[in-house]
């Protein structure tokens, strides 16, 4: 259930900004440092494509 490929995202000004995009991910434990601090109250985690399995799972979510 490992996402392959997936896209961070904020929501700024009204619409959903990507902040990390990442491809042919196997790794269970991911960490992403932004290039710039970001100010929201939305964030997420948009799976576009897994492993193998039909579902995908994220087990902890931090933002610090």
């Amino acid at each position: 259930q490992c996402p392959k490929d997936y896209e961070i995202q904020v929501w700024e000004t009204g619409s959903w900004k990507n902040v990390a995009c990442v491809q042919d991910n196997y790794h269970r434990h991911r960490k992403h440092k932004l290039a710039d601090p970001v100010m929201t109250d939305k964030v997420r985690v948009l799976v576009t494509a897994t492993n193998g399995d039909p579902s995908a799972a994220v087990y902890e979510f931090r933002c610090y």
